[in-house]
């Protein structure tokens, strides 16, 4: 199983309280997820089992978009919140762009052998 030893924060920036990234999504009913948390610049210190944020993003079905994060996290839901990294690879890398502007990422194993 991977670890992960890096992790970042999945709640919108600026936000107060601890931060928090998922380290295992659980197969349970309701959905639950193990989180990390951590104060500001320190190191993990605690791991927690949380049911996942049931909002979703109000789309037509097929187009609609669920909570990535906790039930009752602070702050924007995942679906409104923007990724500083993919917003400076879309704008800076043209391989990148071009994957998510096909409509989704290629997945290597979804290519004809060669």
């Amino acid at each position: 199983m991977e670890v992960m030893t890096h992790p970042r924060c999945e709640l919108e920036d600026d936000h107060r309280g601890l931060h928090a990234a998922a380290v295992r999504f659980l197969d349970m009913e309701p959905p639950k997820t193990v989180w990390a948390q951590w104060a500001d610049g320190r190191d993990p210190e605690s791991v927690v089992v949380l049911r996942d944020c049931a909002r979703g993003n109000g789309a037509p079905p097929g187009a609609d978009d669920r909570c990535t994060l906790y039930v009752d996290h602070p702050g924007t839901c995942s679906f409104d919140l923007l990724d500083p990294e993919h917003e400076h690879l879309m704008a800076t890398n043209g391989a990148y762009r071009r994957m998510f502007e096909r409509g989704r990422v290629s997945d290597p194993e979804d290519s004809p052998p060669n």
